[in-house]
């Protein structure tokens, strides 16, 4: 009788365990169902984002290209879209006029090669002696500067198409300067005497071009 019992209360108490880890693994499996989804698009739990890259265009960075006014040579009025300023140099003693410096910008990939407008700035001259042409490469600001001198020449003035009109016993002063927001072209003419006086300032005037 007593071992009948005994047989009996085993066999409850183990259906009653059985029921136990049932109704708990119930519970847990609700619990899991229950966790909410992931956000979409968000990253998977534990990674890290990837940094937004930066623009690949410098204007839209907020970059520009600056440099001081020279002292003592006036800014004239803007003539085209093209031109970004104009200088007046004032002419040396004997000369007849005054010469200019002109800033020029075409965009980013804009204006051509160097050597291309190299050619054509010293196409603009005749009358002079090819070994005076001066050409060199100058660092400044953390920018590469390509420069040009023609100490002296006729010089046929004017736009590309428009009609010239020659000049004698002129020069140039130029520099091409590579920036990140592309060339920017400085052309400096005039009377021989007029370029040859102001060439320190121009190169000053060159050393303060900078890009932030």
């Amino acid at each position: 009788m007593l071992q009948k019992f005994a047989d009996k209360s085993w066999s409850w108490l183990r259906a009653s365990c059985a029921f136990a880890f049932l109704v708990s693994c119930g519970a847990a499996a609700c619990e899991k169902r229950a966790e909410p989804a992931p956000v979409q698009g968000a990253p998977p739990s534990g990674s890290v984002a990837a940094p937004a890259q930066p623009s690949a265009d410098p204007a839209a960075s907020g970059k520009k290209v600056t440099w001081a006014e020279p002292k003592g040579w006036p800014a004239a009025p803007k003539q085209s879209a093209m031109r970004k300023a104009t200088y007046v140099v004032p002419r040396a003693e004997g000369d007849s006029e005054d010469g200019e410096l002109a800033v020029f910008y075409f965009g980013q990939s804009g204006g051509g090669s160097v050597d291309a407008n190299m050619d054509r700035w010293i196409q603009q001259f005749s009358g002079m002696q090819k070994d005076e042409i001066k050409r060199e490469q100058r660092s400044k600001n953390g920018l590469l500067q390509h420069t040009i001198e023609i100490p002296r020449g006729t010089f046929a003035s004017g736009m590309p198409g428009a009609p010239s009109a020659p000049k004698p016993d002129f020069a140039l002063l130029g520099a091409i300067v590579e920036t990140p927001l592309g060339n920017y072209f400085f052309k400096l003419t005039g009377p021989k005497r007029t370029v040859a006086s102001a060439r320190d300032k121009f190169f000053t005037f060159l050393d303060g071009v900078q890009a932030s």
